[in-house]
């Protein structure tokens, strides 16, 4: 069986998606699977994404070489959002920013149709398996169908999206008949969009896939630390709740210095973040690491915590979250999206989005009890390989394959019979 994992392109590294797509990638080609990514335009030859790809001999081919227009935009974007941003000329400019770019790249990418079928009779994959909504999965699900080829759609997010994506899940709408499958990320999120698209029939589950982490571990001391060191890893955009994090930790070290916030990661609300974590006063608790784009920066960053924190207002399943949990981590989260689905009581505590004073209480109640963070990330740990480890996952992708290909002769009697916890769990709501 011939997979070809798809994306328009890699968007960097806050893109959870490109994640997702490597670390599919990585673990099938690991399971002996012949399969290579397909990107509408070529990334940089130092792209991360694309060397660890490629380092793991995945092949990566592209429909659109060489698209000066393409290169013209993305830099202008990248330009003008900083421009735009820190000289405050526009107080929205990156909602507006991309208002302007998915205009103009819905005009750009519909000119690489037939490129897109030529690249596809090329490959020749027994299945396309897409990923995320933008204008490049539409061309290639229209592609794909035009040419026969059976088509896995599988969704990253959450209908209760932030509305800057409205407009695609709009022409996403109209192309989803045409897939053979569709996936969602877990039971809970399968069920929410069988409800915003009914004309489906039914939703798969395919969680995310979270690789194995490095073994060593940088927080060695045997003494009780003074302070606890909360970390929080994302995009600093509004949706991620950063403010409401500033906003707890505030309220936790209300009396005196009990715990610190180590943050990694780049967006367009940093520098109003960085403004309220001086008027608050946390300059001295409040650390900015940048961002880690390798799996070894991901490892040294969660093992310098003691608690992993995400106060999203909206999420499909965080992979930020499931890291956490395979590094021993344990986990305070917003009860949105498919987090409810990934956390239980045993491995992490569940708030209401947007509540920093419950937050807060959350954090607090960490802080004063090791026993209880170490009995959780031991949980947390423990839980995250029955669910998003390869041996659960992998086994479920390629029941998933042959079943949208129906080749289910090309698969094994063990991953034939292999059961994940979210086998069967389409449309339920717990």
């Amino acid at each position: 069986m011939k997979i070809a994992l798809c994306k328009s392109h890699f968007a960097g590294p806050v893109s959870g998606a490109d994640e997702v797509l490597v670390t599919y990638g990585l673990a099938l080609k690991e399971a002996g699977c012949e399969v290579q990514a397909l990107l509408l335009y070529r990334c940089a030859d130092d792209d991360q994404y694309y060397r660890r790809l490629k380092d793991a001999g995945v092949e990566v081919s592209f429909v659109v070489r060489r698209s000066v227009i393409f290169d013209v935009l993305l830099r202008l974007r990248t330009l003008l959002a900083g421009a735009l941003f820190f000289i405050f000329l526009m107080p929205r400019a990156p909602e507006f920013l991309r208002r302007i770019w998915q205009a103009v790249m819905r005009i750009v990418i519909r000119r690489h149709y037939r490129a897109c079928l030529t690249a596809l009779r090329t490959l020749r994959p027994d299945v396309l398996h897409v990923f995320t909504p933008d204008d490049g999965t539409t061309l290639l699900i229209s592609a794909g169908h035009e040419l026969r080829i059976p088509v896995l759609y599988h969704e990253m997010g959450t209908p209760q999206h932030l509305p800057m994506l409205d407009d695609y899940y709009r022409r996403l709408e109209a192309v989803l008949p045409l897939c053979t499958e569709v996936a969602a990320l877990s039971p809970r999120l399968a069920a929410q969009w069988s409800l915003r698209f009914p004309f489906l029939g039914s939703i798969s589950v395919l969680p995310l896939l979270v690789d194995r982490p490095n073994t060593f571990n940088l927080r060695t001391e045997t003494f009780a630390p003074v302070e606890t060191i909360f970390g929080f890893a994302g995009r600093l955009e509004e949706g991620k709740g950063p403010l409401v994090l500033v906003d707890a930790l505030a309220d936790v070290n209300r009396q005196r210095p009990v715990a610190v916030a180590r943050v990694a990661g780049i967006g367009p609300q940093l520098i109003e973040v960085e403004a309220r974590v001086r008027n608050l006063g946390l300059r001295e608790v409040f650390e900015f690491v940048g961002h880690y784009s390798e799996p070894l920066g991901r490892t040294a960053f969660m093992n310098s915590l003691d608690v992993f924190v995400l106060p999203s207002f909206a999420e499909g399943t965080p992979k930020s979250i499931i890291e956490a949990m395979a590094h021993g981590v344990p986990v305070i989260a917003s009860s949105v999206g498919g987090i409810p689905d990934i956390l239980d009581g045993e491995s992490g505590i569940l708030v209401a989005p947007g509540d920093a004073g419950a937050l807060a209480q959350a954090m607090l109640s960490l802080a004063k009890d090791p026993e209880r963070r170490i009995a959780m990330g031991a949980a947390a740990k423990e839980r995250c390989e029955k669910l998003f480890s390869t041996k659960a996952v992998v086994p479920l992708i390629l029941q998933t394959y042959a079943r949208v290909t129906r080749n289910g002769h090309e698969l094994g009697q063990s991953v034939s019979e292999h059961r994940h916890p979210w086998s069967n769990s389409e449309h339920l709501l717990s």
